[in-house]
């Protein structure tokens, strides 16, 4: 990207100023395609971070749909699981994910799961980054947030009811280790 300023000199004592005006323009056509070169690649390495944990129960998560109504004037929006995401209902699954807390703490028994981790927010993303899901360890179990990603099993089940807490809940979980 090259940017154009019209520079106007009325005498001698301006070109100083003019000297200054073009190293400035240098500088903003050399750096504005090295910051947009970089965007790219960031966004490249966005895209391709969270292929790896992608399985087949995350990108049945990924069809989860909105249904959208009107309640006093007001658009509702309502989860609509298509079939094929119906049937995980009440089904075991395994995932591998990043644990984003919900609550304040070190350790938590209830979080969301993420297919990124924290600092990739799964709203700048482009399409193919499912919703998190709601993860219930069993009997007590607490697991750290962390930068790298736990694989996790438990059943799973569709919330369509609770507009407090998300549509796809993984409950009865256990922590798998290697």
């Amino acid at each position: 990207m090259i940017f154009f300023i019209y520079l106007k000199t009325t005498n001698h004592q301006d070109m100083t100023g003019l000297s200054l005006r073009s190293i400035l323009l240098v500088c903003l056509i050399t750096v504005v395609p090295t910051a947009s070169a970089q965007q790219n690649i960031n966004e490249a390495k966005h895209l391709t971070e969270h292929v790896p944990i992608m399985n087949s129960a995350w990108e049945t998560f990924d069809l989860l749909m909105y249904r959208v109504t009107t309640e006093k004037g007001k658009k509702v929006y309502a989860p609509h699981f298509p079939p094929r995401l119906e049937a995980m209902d009440g089904k075991m699954v395994a995932l591998q994910g990043y644990v984003v807390p919900i609550k304040p703490g070190f350790r938590h028994n209830r979080f969301l799961l993420s297919v990124l981790p924290i600092d990739q927010c799964m709203f700048c993303g482009q399409d193919g980054i499912p919703a998190m899901v709601e993860v219930t360890l069993s009997g007590g179990k607490k697991v750290r947030a962390s930068d790298r990603p736990i694989l996790i099993r438990g059943k799973t089940v569709l919330n369509g009811m609770d507009r407090k807490r998300v549509e796809i809940w993984i409950e009865k979980a256990s922590i798998v280790t290697n």
